[in-house]
């Protein structure tokens, strides 16, 4: 099934789409600090959602809004590793950074199309293997779905599963 869903990208340049990215920021990490059993300070919110405005415009970043008929989905953050970033570095792999689906939206096909056009933007960038760290509760069970193995490592920035995933197909 094929859902009517538009892409738009996140920059500076845009305040309308960062004003719609930052509205979703505090939800998204409500869900993530509930899950993880912390809590973070609700003035983290802009700060965290500007610093990611901050950084487009670099190449190979792909911060995207994604909406259905004008309805705002959710959206998606996503790179290719380049030496000299923070953070678990693998030089040349994507790296799915955030993630998120509007709780009422889930389990309607949103997020594989999603997925699919952030995996689209990756692959144009070179990348031919993807990484992550997965929510336990709502992430794992997405990203085994869409062809992400969950692998014994876990990641030092957050504790978190490291999931990969081969974006060539293999015959």
């Amino acid at each position: 099934e094929t859902l009517p869903m538009t892409f738009s990208p996140v920059s500076i340049e845009n305040p309308t789409a960062c004003a719609a990215f930052s509205a979703l920021i505090p939800a998204y990490m409500q869900e993530l600090d509930v899950h993880a059993g912390r809590e973070h300070h609700p003035e983290w919110a802009p700060k965290w959602a500007n610093s990611m405005i901050a950084l487009q415009g670099e190449p190979c970043r792909h911060l995207e809004l994604c909406y259905d008929n004008g309805e705002l989905i959710g959206f998606f953050y996503g790179k290719k590793d380049q030496k000299g970033h923070r953070g678990e570095i693998r030089p040349g792999w994507g790296y799915v950074m955030e993630f998120y689906v509007q709780p009422c939206f889930r389990r309607r096909g949103y997020g594989k199309q999603m997925y699919a056009r952030l995996e689209a933007l990756l692959l144009a960038d070179g990348v031919t293997q993807a990484y992550l760290t997965a929510d336990p509760v709502t992430g794992d069970p997405f990203w085994r779905s869409v062809g992400f193995v969950k692998t014994a490592t876990r990641s030092a920035e957050n504790g978190l599963y490291v999931y990969e995933k081969n974006l060539l197909p293999t015959f």
